[in-house]
């Protein structure tokens, strides 16, 4: 379940990697050209360092990017159609349920076997839970995502399971 959660959050961070890309690259030309004015041998180290991680971040982002984009092109066309409209395009369930002429139940329907579909495409790749929030682990603003997806799923009542005896 948590898995799925994560997925929908990466999902939704998804039409942002490109512009914190950009940021990181702004962010590392900046700290390169400030490498110039540094005096002494530490704050040449340090500027490295901050360089450096911020290549590793731009990497992993992009990473993250490709293996979306993989997922949903391995996916059906009808459930990759309908993630895109949601995550990518921004466009809400019931425009996505108008434009494409289908009922509401259909889009939510689409919309979890696609998320699901991801899911197992992203364990299939080794990225269980566990990987991904630490392959996440210096991208806070993705990380917030999820743990908002968390606090809203402890505020919903969650169906009584029925034991038959």
């Amino acid at each position: 379940m948590e898995e799925k959660i994560l997925i929908k959050s990466i999902l939704e961070g998804y039409r942002f990697i490109d512009k914190v890309v950009k940021k990181l690259d702004f962010n590392v030309v900046s700290k390169s050209v400030h490498s110039h004015s540094a005096y002494g041998y530490n704050e040449t180290i340090n500027l490295a360092c901050d360089i450096l991680h911020l290549t590793d971040r731009k990497q992993k982002l992009l990473f993250l990017k490709s293996m979306v984009d993989n997922g949903i092109k391995a996916m059906n066309t009808e459930s990759a159609k309908v993630l895109m409209l949601k995550y990518v395009d921004g466009f809400s369930n019931v425009n996505i349920s108008k434009m494409l002429d289908y009922g509401y139940k259909k889009v939510l329907r689409l919309l979890e076997r696609a998320t699901a579909e991801l899911t197992i495409y992203f364990y299939g790749k080794g990225f269980n839970k566990t990987k991904l929030l630490s392959f996440l682990s210096s991208e806070v603003w993705l990380l917030g995502i999820y743990q908002n997806h968390l606090k809203i799923l402890e505020k919903v009542p969650q169906k009584a399971s029925v034991a038959f005896v």
